[in-house]
């Protein structure tokens, strides 16, 4: 499978301690080139050392009503656009002393390295938290509901 529809987009990396490593494409300009709907919804993906695409991250939202994702589609649809477009923005690490990897400015380095006993936790656009595992690209949705209390 190609990368080539990765190019032009800033990307954000998590090194993995065999070569590989997991990608996330993320907005910085809003000039980025266009992507289609999928591939924006599921823009984290795990390289082999080669450079090839070894998966596509896939949503467990399991924690959300089935129709929740038809239901966000339905809703950006009335408002024009061709869906819900709801990317991961950041990866952040979460190490096994309960440490992570944001700065003192509380922001995420571009890239950074998987170690061993750590978590993947991938933040999104809405409130959404999930947990990557990186042998499987299942990001598995642990927002706790309701996100907002008002």
């Amino acid at each position: 499978m190609s990368i080539e529809y990765m190019y032009g987009w800033p990307l954000r990396h998590v090194y993995m301690p065999n070569g590989d490593q997991l990608v996330l494409m993320y907005c910085k300009t809003g000039n980025e080139p266009k992507l289609a709907l999928h591939t924006m919804n599921h823009n984290v993906y795990r390289l082999d050392v080669q450079g090839e695409i070894v998966w596509q991250v896939q949503r467990d939202d399991g924690n959300h009503p089935p129709d929740w994702w038809e239901s966000l589609h339905r809703q950006a649809r009335a408002e024009g656009f061709d869906g819900a477009r709801e990317p991961f923005t950041e990866f952040l690490i979460e190490y096994a002393d309960g440490s992570n990897n944001k700065t003192p400015m509380e922001t995420l380095p571009l890239e950074d390295k998987w170690v061993p006993g750590c978590r993947i936790w991938l933040r999104g656009s809405a409130y959404q938290k999930y947990l990557l595992d990186p042998d499987t690209g299942i990001a598995k949705n642990v927002t706790k509901l309701p996100v907002r209390p008002w």
